[in-house]
């Protein structure tokens, strides 16, 4: 892939979008639903990496965010539809594995 990130094999693909996809089961804090947000953008173009960077930072303990991380977030919660788009398409993923 010219200019960019090599995708991933389809099973670590999987794997990521296994991960997020029981994660998406739980509640999010603004902070969390941001980096989900971005984690599924990643697996959506099958980038592992991003998938990985994302699930690191969403994972972070709050008094750790500060230190680490100081640019704009979405500062909102995940809509239904949101939720259910994330859902289809990270089961579509793991399924494809």
């Amino acid at each position: 892939m010219a200019g960019g990130q090599p995708r991933a094999p389809r099973s670590e693909i999987a794997e990521w979008a296994a991960r997020y996809l029981e994660r998406l089961d739980q509640p999010f804090d603004d902070w969390e639903a941001d980096f989900f947000r971005r984690g599924c953008s990643f697996l959506s173009r099958r980038l592992a990496t991003g998938a990985a960077s994302s699930w690191r930072s969403m994972t972070l303990p709050p008094e750790r965010r500060d230190e680490v991380y100081s640019g704009p977030l979405a500062a909102r919660p995940l809509t239904v539809e949101e939720t259910a788009r994330f859902r289809d398409m990270l089961q579509r993923i793991v399924r494809e594995g």
